[in-house]
């Protein structure tokens, strides 16, 4: 009797070890994700329809759901977002914000280029660095 509660203690025992080793051992593989506030300027079924309607703002296209979507900037400090809406539309361009899930890399880059987008006064150099934003984001996904 006193070996089988033995045995049965020690099989709860090894099982919680495994379980508490297996969990972990997941997590080192998640990929860890973060919002961030993408401005949508359009979606459209063909690449082709969606190349035709970007602009002179600069903008890339992404492939979601089966739908072309053109992406003009991409932030996540809520006060920059805030900013470049009002810039938007005093450009005239309609703007969907949406909040999107991005790779950890992209997330922390993306903070040094929002630093100087705080910085900029001149269109131009906004331009240039909203254009390097969008391209490290093709990149982060690998498209």
């Amino acid at each position: 009797m006193k070996k089988n509660i033995i045995l049965v203690l020690s099989s709860i025992i090894l099982g919680i070890l495994f379980t508490f080793f297996i969990l972990n051992k997941e997590n080192i593989y998640a990929k860890e994700e973060y919002t961030v506030y993408a401005f949508q300027v359009g979606a459209y079924s063909t690449y082709d329809k969606a190349y035709q309607n970007t602009n002179e703002t600069s903008a890339i296209i992404i492939n979601e759901n089966n739908l072309y979507k053109i992406y003009c900037a991409i932030y996540k400090d809520i006060d920059l977002v805030n900013k470049m809406l009002l810039y938007y539309h005093n450009k005239n361009i309609n703007v969907y914000l949406k909040q999107i899930k991005v790779p950890a890399n992209f997330y922390h880059a993306l903070e040094k280029y929002e630093e100087l987008l705080k910085k900029v006064t001149d269109n131009n150099n906004y331009e240039q660095i909203n254009q390097s934003i969008l391209n490290l984001y093709l990149e982060s996904i690998g498209a």
